[in-house]
């Protein structure tokens, strides 16, 4: 004889779908959220690495006594090169020797999209030509002015910035809208 008392045990096809596609939104989310986050990472990085860089290039300045120019290159925006000035000027387009060179990995970029943010406040664009000038017991970077960088077309930010009143390049970050000190 049957028993038709018996319950079947295991989960129907729609309990099956409904789970996988709440898994699938979740993990979606997730991704979405991790890429940011990765985003976020890599400009920080690039803030403090191309400070980094500019202070080793101020100190260089001092330590040989020779005036250095930094600037982004002419043939790629991932490229910041240094040079000794031509004729007492870093406004070259092709320098004959370059003393050192700082890349960015792609897709972050030196320079920011002037219509996302106002960089006017920041003072001297540097990414044009900035000269780092040894002067005794102070930085040879320029008294003001700022670097900035971009990761592609997302509208995450870093700059490298040295105020008038500080003797340091400070290395920030932004993402949204708030400039945050890092």
């Amino acid at each position: 004889m049957l028993n038709h008392s018996s319950k079947k045990s295991g989960f129907t096809l729609v309990e099956v779908v409904v789970v996988v596609a709440i898994m699938g939104i979740l993990t979606t989310m997730g991704v979405a959220g991790l890429r940011g986050a990765v985003i976020n990472s890599r400009m920080k990085d690039n803030a403090v690495n191309v400070t980094a860089f500019l202070e080793r290039v101020a100190n260089e300045s001092s330590r040989m006594s020779k005036r250095l120019c930094v600037k982004v290159s002419n043939s790629t925006e991932q490229e910041l090169q240094v040079f000794e000035p031509i004729d007492g000027s870093c406004n070259v387009d092709r320098p004959p020797a370059l003393y050192d060179v700082y890349n960015l990995e792609s897709p972050a970029r030196f320079g920011c999209d002037n219509d996302a943010i106002d960089l006017d406040e920041f003072g001297t664009n540097w990414g044009d030509g900035a000269m780092f000038v040894p002067r005794m017991g102070i930085s040879a970077a320029p008294t003001e002015g700022y670097l900035c960088m971009q990761y592609g077309d997302d509208l995450v930010f870093a700059r490298a910035q040295k105020e008038k009143n500080n003797n340091v390049i400070v290395p920030w970050w932004r993402t949204g809208g708030v400039w945050m000190k890092l």
